[in-house]
């Protein structure tokens, strides 16, 4: 894709948690990677376990690579 650098999240740092929450949250919405995280949604039946197992562990590895690891 040719936007597939262009947006991006600062590695949280401890600080100003809401304004990169807000930040995550819409970089995940855009890699179509929010499903997992949203409360109100069970894995949808059109999927298998494997598929949200990997959707899941998507969304996880995202976030985790936008913390700083100190």
């Amino acid at each position: 894709m040719a936007d597939e650098g262009r947006s991006r999240v600062d590695k949280f740092n401890g600080q100003n948690f809401i304004l990169w929450k807000m930040q995550m949250e819409d970089y995940l919405y855009q890699k179509d990677l929010y499903t997992p995280l949203s409360e109100k949604v069970n894995k949808p039946s059109s999927m298998t376990d494997a598929e949200w197992d990997l959707l899941d562990r998507k969304a996880l590895g995202t976030i985790q690579l936008c913390l700083v690891s100190s």
